[in-house]
């Protein structure tokens, strides 16, 4: 696959997952030739978020515009520098605005084919999908992932439910693994943009260590290939790099998350 029609397959496939955030209630998807952005009530990040730019006139009208409708709703937006953004020197413009490069998550691609069948369930675990009416356990996750405040909680769920998260035929699930009834690890896929995407891999702290990031990664993939998928898409934090590449995985390019300092903690 070249270089170029990877960077679009990863570029895609996140647009099309992080969009969703736009389409609860409350919320807003704001998607023009020039930015896709969303809104949502959640005063942290990164729940506010341009994801797409492609700015070749105005561009510095269109920057303040953005940042200031973020300030006046006073919540932090997070700005993507994806790999195909315009202009050239958008990451040096919202420096100048007092954003900081906050995280650097390299774009990876995998083919389907050559990703592991899923391990063996480690002992003492349940791995489960999460159904279509039981969000809430999944939710918990999250909120301790991102440390959300008490009001996020109905946000993420009324998103939830308007993009019918979990449904067999939504492009969005997700599975959870248990021990002795307690969530401790959760992955999301995405069918987005003709690939599979991972997001969402989190494990609690007492719970790492077991293989359980690669266990529920693998499960959500087969069910990918299952589907017919053909290539696996996500966007990794640094540290975890290793973790996809042993998968399967390879870097295509990098993502850089802008953001006010202090206001994004991946």
């Amino acid at each position: 696959m070249e270089r170029d029609e990877a960077i679009a397959l990863t570029e895609g496939n996140l647009w099309t997952m992080w969009s969703q955030f736009g389409r609860g209630p409350q919320c807003a998807l704001i998607d023009e030739p020039e930015l896709l952005r969303f809104e949502t009530p959640i005063t942290q990040a990164p729940y506010n978020a341009v994801l797409r730019s492609r700015l070749d006139q105005g561009v510095d009208e269109h920057i303040d515009a953005v940042l200031n409708a973020y300030a006046a709703r006073n919540v932090p937006v997070v700005w993507i520098v994806h790999p195909s953004a315009r202009p050239a020197d958008l990451d040096r413009r919202l420096e100048a605005r007092g954003l900081v490069e906050a995280e650097v998550c390299p774009g990876m691609i995998a083919d389907l084919e050559e990703v592991p069948t899923p391990d063996a369930r480690p002992d003492g675990i349940e791995i489960t999908e999460v159904g279509p009416d039981a969000h809430d356990p999944f939710i918990e996750l999250v909120a301790f992932r991102y440390n959300l405040q008490d009001d996020a909680v109905p946000v993420l769920r009324g998103v939830m439910q308007a993009v019918r998260f979990a449904h067999p035929d939504a492009p969005t699930r997700g599975w959870i693994a248990r021990r002795d009834g307690v969530v401790i690890s959760k992955v999301v896929l995405h069918l987005g943009a003709g690939v599979a995407g991972i997001y969402g891999v989190a494990t609690r702290p007492e719970a790492r260590g077991l293989g359980l990031a690669r266990s529920l990664i693998l499960r959500a993939l087969d069910e990918a290939r299952r589907l017919g998928l053909r290539t696996a898409v996500l966007h990794s934090t640094p540290m975890a790099v290793t973790l996809y590449k042993g998968i399967g995985f390879r870097t295509v390019a990098d993502f850089r998350l802008y953001a006010l300092p202090d206001t994004l903690r991946l």
